[in-house]
């Protein structure tokens, strides 16, 4: 077994779709490993305590004194389907806002996972340390906000931030699952931009293998989550119709009446979605190959990534 360098490690959303990939990394390593989350657990390890209560509820238990771990990942989120403002900016910002009340070890490494939806629609790509945020939507405004309220009282820590592309995953397809079940139901996709946007994916797995390598190298500063190698939204489809074998309907949608519609349809809470799925969706999005952590590397490409997701849901052979 190798030996952790990180003894104690405290994962937050630990039950979610990433914090659980986070923590099977972890259960590799001889270290101990705390995680805390509201929904329930399904990993069952001698190895892996979990506290089943809000973030605050576990600080609040500790009496903000947070010290003894080695490590902390912040993989802890609400999302914008079937939110509201109030809760979402709420619950992402104060959590933030309770974690910087602690004590920690002063030889931590906190990594706090943020998203790409602070970006909005890009002024220009790839996108690059300097490019100005943006947010389109409350989602991406909380979790902007959290940022800004780490970074300003954890400059003395070893603290970092990771900026994910859509992650997905065999168990998750987020936006994209609408995408699948057209498909299997021969329905035209709607595609904003005629298809055109170039798109950028990360396996889940890559996030939870960059959290890991930033929080035990020590590494500070804003890094983006994304898989190498993007495509535009068609080129994505040409590959998924040759492995499916069938026949992908599209409906190429001029990507400012694409927006325009989805704003009313928010605007009259018609959907779940908000108003960065249909404006950033709509326009090309993907960051500089060469904003990466020097000695990390990716495992999956993004047409890697987009494939295996959609295997799960389509059901067909990825061999080559």
């Amino acid at each position: 077994m190798r030996g952790c360098i990180l003894n104690k490690v405290l994962i937050l959303g630990s039950s979610g779709f990433l914090g659980k990939e986070i923590v099977s990394l972890y259960l590799d390593e001889d270290c101990h490993i705390e995680g805390v989350d509201k929904a329930p657990t399904k990993i069952k390890n001698n190895k892996f305590v979990s506290h089943e209560m809000e973030i605050k509820t576990f600080i609040k238990s500790k009496k903000y004194d947070l010290s003894e771990y080695n490590t902390i990942i912040d993989a802890a989120t609400v999302l914008p389907f079937k939110n509201n403002k109030k809760k979402l900016m709420d619950e992402n910002i104060y959590s933030a806002q309770e974690l910087v009340k602690c004590s920690f070890d002063q030889n931590i490494s906190i990594v706090y996972i943020s998203s790409s939806g602070i970006y909005g629609m890009p002024s220009s790509n790839p996108i690059k340390i300097e490019t100005e945020n943006s947010p389109l939507d409350f989602y991406g405004d909380s979790k902007l906000q959290a940022e800004k309220i780490l970074s300003d009282k954890l400059q003395q820590y070893n603290f970092s931030v990771i900026r994910p592309k859509a992650i997905l995953g065999t168990a998750r397809g987020g936006i994209f699952e609408v995408f699948f079940n057209l498909i299997e139901k021969n329905i035209p996709i709607p595609l904003p931009n005629y298809g055109e946007q170039v798109m950028q994916f990360v396996d889940v797995k890559d996030v939870a293998r960059l959290s890991k390598f930033l929080s035990e190298k020590k590494i500070n500063g804003v890094w983006p989550a994304a898989g190498p190698e993007p495509l535009t939204l068609n080129q994505y489809l040409d590959i998924l119709e040759g492995k499916i074998q069938k026949k992908i309907y599209r409906l190429k949608l001029n990507a400012t009446i694409f927006k325009f519609i989805g704003n009313i349809l928010v605007t009259l809470k018609l959907t779940n979605f908000t108003k960065w799925h249909f404006g950033g969706y709509s326009h090309s999005s993907y960051f500089d190959k060469n904003w990466l952590p020097e000695g990390f590397t990716y495992k999956n490409t993004s047409i890697e990534t987009f494939l295996t997701t959609a295997k799960y849901h389509l059901k067909f052979s990825n061999d080559e």
